[in-house]
């Protein structure tokens, strides 16, 4: 089969659907089918999800122009699809060309511009909003990355259940236990992280709460409860600035680190060295972050929000998310009880080993298997 494969989430730095995208990919290149990359302009060059080498780097001669997106989606791309003779296309970021030639399959990653719409910038409530009801409306099949996700679709956008596959992420294979004098060589003198810290990893952002995880900190750290330090990393994103201004108000400074993106083999490091990943979003759609830090053996503090009671099983400490008592309460306890980050630990390790990214690109192409024998079908009728 051909299948033309979305790779435009590959444009920008590392993010959770990026990772998603690449990851996928990477499986799916050695099934069999010709994986056709589809893009309006180059990927980041060296940006694959397991950090290990550049499998979009020779990409077909599609990808050498640079055009706005949305233009090469809806008015480009259906031309091109119509010169590749695919069996179908996959989008990987929730929108897809409104009319194609072939079967699309569509990815949705979460209902927050529907369900939280005041934690995105203009220009993308207006640049996919419109878009996606139509992408998933118009798509042979739809995947969500969790069972969280397929309900709010269905609820939202008003799809047929049965169109609806769920198909887990995972960690990458490059995310996995070390040894601490292993993970602080990989640091070397290049960052400086304090010798005990929780760490949060994800885009810096409303929808994160990371506000009422520095003012649960700053109660602990302040109170002398805890010796730690706690590490952010992750790009900024919007309306960042709230959380830094909390850090100064709060009197974090000395508290907080802020490392930016980091490349795979020192986030690896910094996994293997947090006593506990702190994650306390608001909602997410899988929570890529979660089972990163349980496949690298880190004791993981979240909420149950969307998908992440769902990912994460019995293997997490929970809080209520809009309370910062909760989330306070929850750091005392994990990072002063060594016996609690153990039982965290291996729950996590044997919770982390259910989704992998072999089992997630079979799946994947089952759905492209089914969408492209049920449109032959309907073209022999």
């Amino acid at each position: 089969m051909r299948i033309g494969f979305d790779v435009t989430p590959l444009c920008v730095p590392h993010n959770g659907v990026g990772a998603y995208t690449a990851n996928l990919l990477s499986r799916l290149e050695g099934m069999g089918d010709a994986m056709i990359p589809l893009s309006h302009r180059p990927p980041l060059p060296g940006y694959t999800g397991d950090g290990t080498d550049n499998r979009v780097d020779a990409l077909s001669p599609i990808l050498r122009r640079r055009l706005n997106k949305t233009f090469w989606m809806q008015c480009v791309l259906p031309l091109q699809l119509a010169r590749l003779g695919l069996n179908a296309s996959h989008f990987t970021n929730s929108v897809a060309p409104i009319f194609s030639p072939c079967p699309t399959v569509v990815t949705i990653h979460d209902m927050t511009l529907w369900l939280f719409p005041q934690y995105h910038y203009g220009l993308r409530l207006l640049s996919m909003r419109p878009f996606i009801p139509l992408a998933a409306r118009r798509a042979a099949a739809i995947i969500a990355v969790s069972r969280a996700t397929k309900q709010d679709i269905v609820r939202i956008l008003r799809v047929p259940a049965e169109k609806v596959h769920v198909i887990h992420e995972a960690a990458s294979v490059a995310f996995h236990p070390i040894d601490q004098e292993s993970a602080w060589q990989a640091l070397g003198g290049d960052w400086s992280v304090p010798e005990r810290f929780a760490l949060y990893v994800g885009t810096i952002e409303p929808r994160k709460n990371l506000v009422r995880l520095l003012q649960a900190f700053a109660q602990v750290w302040h109170g002398g409860a805890v010796p730690h330090k706690l590490v952010f990393v992750g790009q900024r994103g919007w309306k960042e600035q709230p959380v830094f201004r909390a850090v100064e108000r709060l009197g974090l400074q000395e508290a907080v680190l802020f490392l930016g993106y980091v490349p795979h083999d020192i986030l690896l490091a910094l996994y293997n060295l947090a006593e506990a990943l702190v994650f306390p979003s608001l909602y997410e759609g899988f929570g890529l972050p979660v089972v990163e830090a349980m496949a690298c053996g880190t004791p993981v503090i979240t909420s149950r929000n969307g998908s992440l009671a769902e990912i994460s099983g019995e293997a997490a400490e929970f809080v209520e998310p809009t309370s910062v008592e909760s989330i306070a309460d929850a750091l005392r306890r994990v990072l002063n009880d060594p016996a609690r980050q153990q039982q965290l630990r291996q729950l996590g390790l044997a919770q982390s080993s259910r989704y992998s990214w072999e089992t997630a690109a079979r799946q994947t192409q089952a759905v492209y298997r089914q969408v492209s024998a049920s449109a032959a079908g309907n073209h022999s009728l």
